[in-house]
């Protein structure tokens, strides 16, 4: 189900993070310490994207729907609305209804578009006895359906509402700042309220400094501006792929992309460009290409055929002056008949499947008396060509089932069944899919096509793409054989919308992170299962509609950049999580000794702030919008751990040591504050190597920023003079090497285990 825009503002509004934040500003405020309420503003803004992204997440949902249609015509004469019927009705449906519920047929035949239960473009013939699915489009013909199933209980109002379910996409990235921040408000709870009690009775201090002591502490304590940063750090991706006509509806999902390893493909619109061509005419002896295009432009001047295959003849034969023909008869393409007749003055011409057309005419030749034995091409020699033989019929049929096997479908052009021309047509692969495919496998990304298409048509397809293996046909696969077949193959056709999504699913259990695309209603289950769902801008709504990312301009050579911008945010966001991640994990460390040692806690609110602002919030911002396309290895967190780590025992150890120097508290708070921005500063200097000029600007501003800070708004920060040695200290030139020194440890630690 989706949430009500209540439940979403209650719940985003409502958590632990918030209530501790909230707690924490109350308090200040009554302090009267107002500078020390910098932190507000960061947690406004984590609310606000929140909210903003999932408020945005249920608009689209909602928007989702298969049928469009509102009143239907029933046999008795009445007129109902979809919401309206009933199991049991007859309803009518003609060219261009779509069909409202799921039912069967009684009376009437006409031709389907079923594309949203097999992912088939061509359309299948339908009479009384046949089953029809809610959402099916009646291309030809009127049909009388008797209703089945109506309303919720319909194939398509099931689809929707699994497809309407709100799903979290995975994301790694997300998840493990999510548990640094879940861990870190849960953590800071008791650690406040120890810290709050100590300083309150067992050290004497004043309520409103034990107050903001308290609160520096658990705002040091939690990384909420890394929150911010991803969030903004994906928006900006999410901007560029728009320029490059790629819309970003799930801001982790270019990340997810990023740390695919399993590719699944649909063929068409994906691979192909979603549109029959007429690629080649390979004519029989006596007949020229000129000869029979002319022929095709006529017939199809007369023929009222207004499918794909029709659509591209006609396209194919375009400038070519239409041969003129008296028509006697005519019969439209059926998919019962599986080709198109015309009967003229110079015989009976057919366009369509060469074995059913032979077929036809043989039934033809015996009915007006002729021996059924014989060929029906012996009867009569077409006016344009020599007497064809049983040899020239045969040997057109191995020259179709050749090119067949190459992924083209194969039509015949026959005069009183002598066979003039095969027609080879063919859906195009896109440009560039062979540099993409490539691409991801130099990527170590495994590519598995899934379409509902003929296998012998995918394999083709998916062989010219250059993803070899032969295909399997889905055809009779039970649920069990899926897991098995998704390990050992690559291509598959025939495919169902439900072994689609068991498809996808069956990787995931297998532990990869599967990525699928898709166009059509019947990639909507699929599209909703995979971790990361792409959907083509001429796709259905509904695709669309489930899709973590659109491709506008159906290109699938725009996916190497998606990963190029995924790569970018992670690597980045790792680099500079680990600056935010030093001043929590030393805020945790200085709480503890506070505890157990310390008098009160040594920092002021504001001056966390301005540390966080200058060495980590600023420059975090500048990184992770740099170029950053290597390859994502190994596990977020313990990449960002073991950057913060050296950083944050660092500060610990010399903010100890400035406590046993002597002085009062606003000295030693002066003294600790310096220090840890000094060592802010060179954790920022080491997170910049390899320097190039940006990052030494970047860093040499921020090191002035941090000395204009201390020397004109150290009222502002409570910043108090240090004596000669106090400050000799506080510059702490030895920071550098004894970081080295800590992460050449931390390194060596966790190479041998010890």
């Amino acid at each position: 189900m989706t949430h009500s825009y209540w439940d979403i503002v209650r719940r985003q509004t409502f958590t632990l993070f918030n209530a501790v934040n909230l707690v924490l500003a109350l308090l200040i405020a009554w302090t009267g310490a107002w500078q020390n309420m910098f932190f507000v503003g960061t947690v406004l803004t984590n609310w606000l994207i929140g909210m903003i992204q999932e408020i945005r997440a249920r608009r689209t949902l909602n928007q989702l729907a298969l049928l469009h249609q509102d009143t239907y015509h029933l046999a008795d004469g009445r007129t109902v609305t979809r919401d309206g019927l009933e199991p049991g009705m007859v309803v009518v449906l003609e060219q261009g209804d779509q069909v409202p519920c799921d039912g069967t047929v009684t009376s009437g035949s006409g031709e389907v578009d079923e594309s949203q239960q097999t992912g088939e473009s061509e359309e299948v013939q339908r009479t009384a006895g046949d089953r029809l699915l809610s959402g099916m489009t009646i291309i030809s013909g009127r049909l009388e359906l008797r209703a089945d199933a109506t309303g919720d209980n319909t194939r398509a109002a099931k689809l929707m509402h699994e497809a309407r379910s709100h799903k979290k996409f995975r994301s790694p990235l997300r998840d493990a700042i999510d548990t640094i921040v879940r861990f870190c408000t849960i953590a800071i709870i008791p650690c406040g309220v120890l810290l709050f009690v100590r300083s309150l009775y067992a050290t004497q201090v004043p309520v409103k400094q034990a107050i903001n002591s308290m609160a520096a502490a658990l705002i040091g304590m939690i990384p909420e501006g890394l929150v911010v940063l991803t969030s903004i750090a994906l928006a900006v991706a999410s901007v560029k792929l728009a320029k490059e006509q790629v819309l970003v509806q799930q801001l982790y999902c270019s990340e997810t992309l990023a740390r695919t390893d399993v590719l699944c493909l649909d063929k068409t619109g994906t691979l192909t460009q979603g549109k029959m061509t007429l690629v080649k005419i390979l004519t029989q002896p006596g007949w020229t290409e000129q000869d029979v295009k002319q022929i095709l432009a006529g017939l199809y001047a007369v023929l009222p055929d207004s499918n794909a295959t029709a659509v591209a003849i006609r396209r194919g034969c375009e400038g070519v002056p239409a041969r003129f023909f008296t028509v006697q008869d005519m019969k439209p393409f059926a998919s019962a008949t599986k080709f198109s007749k015309v009967v003229t003055r110079q015989g009976t011409w057919c366009v369509g499947a060469l074995s059913n057309i032979l077929a036809d005419a043989q039934n033809q030749w015996a009915a007006d008396g002729g021996s059924a034995a014989a060929s029906p091409s012996q009867s009569k020699p077409s006016a344009s060509s020599e007497a064809a033989s049983p040899a020239s019929a045969d040997q057109a049929l191995r020259t179709q089932e050749i090119w067949a096997s190459r992924g083209y479908r194969v039509l015949a052009l026959t005069l009183d069944g002598t066979p003039a021309a095969l027609l080879l047509l063919q859906d195009p692969l896109k440009p560039d899919v062979r540099q993409t495919v490539g691409y991801f496998r130099k990527q170590g990304v495994d590519l598995k096509v899934i379409s509902g298409d003929d296998p012998a048509t995918v394999q083709a397809i998916a062989n010219e793409a250059g993803i070899t293996g032969k295909a399997v046909s889905m055809q009779h696969v039970g649920a069990q054989d899926i897991p098995v077949l998704m390990q050992t193959h690559s291509i598959f056709g025939r495919v169902t919308p439900d072994q689609k999504k068991a498809m996808v699913q069956a990787l995931q259990v297998q532990g990869h992170v599967v990525a699928m695309t898709g166009d059509g209603v019947n990639d909507v289950l699929a599209l909703k299962a995979a971790d990361c769902s792409i959907a083509m801008g001429s796709g259905s709504q509904a695709a669309r509609a489930v899709s973590s990312m659109i491709l506008l301009n159906n290109q699938f050579d725009d996916l190497p950049g998606i990963v190029v911008q995924g790569r970018r945010v992670i690597n980045n966001i790792q680099r500079t999580a680990s600056l935010f991640l030093v001043k929590t994990l030393f805020s945790f460390g200085l709480t503890l000794l506070t505890l157990v040692f310390f008098r009160v806690y040594p920092f002021e609110p504001v001056q966390l702030s301005v540390i966080s602002a200058l060495a980590t919030g600023i420059p975090s911002f500048v990184l992770t919008l740099e170029p950053n396309d290597s390859r994502v290895q190994g596990s977020f967190l313990k990449n960002v751990l073991s950057r913060a780590v050296p950083g944050a025992f660092n500060v610990l150890i010399l903010v100890t040591i400035a406590r046993l120097l002597p002085g009062t508290r606003a000295q030693f708070s002066t003294m600790a504050t310096l220090v840890a921005g000094i060592n802010a500063l060179w954790v920022l200097f080491f997170v910049c190597q390899p320097m190039t000029r940006i990052r030494a600007a970047l860093v040499a501003f921020m090191a002035a920023g941090f000395v204009i800070a201390v020397l004109f708004f150290g009222k502002l920060m409570f910043l108090v003079p240090l004596d000669l040695w106090q400050l000799a200290f506080a510059a702490a030139v030895a920071i550098p090497f004894v970081l080295r020194l800590l992460s050449a440890l931390e390194r060596r630690i966790l190479k041998t285990g010890m």
